[in-house]
C-alpha cells in the first residue's frame, strides 16, 4: 500500500511538471512573459549551475569545467538566463559517459557568447534539424524520467534566447559530441519589450 501512495505520488508529480512546463512554454511562445532583464555576472551564474549539476555529472562520470573570466556580464532576464544555460548543460550531462562538458563565457560584440559542449554521443544532421521541435526526442531510448521526459526543454530553451533577442545554434557529430553555442545582446542592443 506503501509503495502504491510512493508511485502515485511520484506520478503526480511527473504529470504536475508536464503540465506546468506545457503553460510555459505557451506562455513564452505567445509573448505573455515579462522578461526582468537586468545586467548581471554570467561567470558566477554558471558556477551556481555547475555546483547544482555536480552531483548528476559525478555519477555519469563526467568532468565539468567551465572557461571563462570572472567577470563576464550578461543583459537577460537572470532567472530564465539559468533555467537556458541549466536545461543546455543537464542535456548534456544526460547524453555523455564519462565525458567532459565545457561551459564557456566572453563578451562579444554589443554581446555576451556562450556556449556549451560535451563530448558524448553526438546527433545525426537530421536529429540537429530537429532539436527545437516540441516533444521531439533525438534519443528515445535514452530517456531518463527524472530528466527531460517531456521533450519541452529545448523547444523552451529556443523560445526564452529568442525573446531575449538572442540567438542559438547547435552543431553536433555523431559519437563525437555536441555544441550549443548562444548569444545574448548587450543592454544597448537588446530589443525592447513591449
Amino acid at each position: 500500500k506503501g509503495d502504491s501512495i510512493a508511485l502515485m505520488q511520484k506520478e503526480t508529480k511527473r504529470l504536475i511538471r508536464l503540465v506546468n512546463e506545457n503553460l510555459d512554454y505557451e506562455k513564452i511562445r505567445t509573448n505573455q512573459i515579462m522578461l526582468q532583464k537586468q545586467t548581471f555576472n554570467a561567470s558566477e551564474a554558471m558556477h551556481d549551475i555547475v555546483t547544482q549539476l555536480q552531483k548528476k555529472a559525478d555519477d555519469a562520470g563526467d568532468k565539468l569545467v567551465i572557461q571563462a573570466d570572472d567577470d563576464v556580464e550578461v543583459f537577460a532576464d537572470h532567472d530564465r538566463f539559468v533555467q537556458v544555460m541549466f536545461n543546455i548543460t543537464q542535456n548534456a550531462i544526460q547524453f555523455t559517459q564519462n565525458g567532459t562538458i565545457t561551459l564557456s563565457a566572453k563578451t562579444g560584440y554589443h554581446q555576451t557568447e556562450l556556449s556549451v559542449s560535451d563530448t558524448g554521443i553526438g546527433m545525426s544532421a537530421d536529429q540537429v534539424k530537429n532539436i527545437w521541435e516540441r516533444y521531439y526526442k533525438a534519443d528515445p531510448s535514452r530517456k531518463n524520467t527524472k530528466y527531460g521526459e517531456s521533450g519541452l526543454g529545448l523547444a523552451i530553451v529556443h523560445q526564452l534566447v529568442t525573446v531575449h533577442g538572442g540567438t542559438i545554434k547547435v552543431t553536433s557529430e555523431l559519437g563525437k559530441g555536441t555544441t550549443f553555442a548562444l548569444t545574448f545582446p548587450d543592454e544597448e542592443t537588446a530589443p525592447k519589450q513591449a
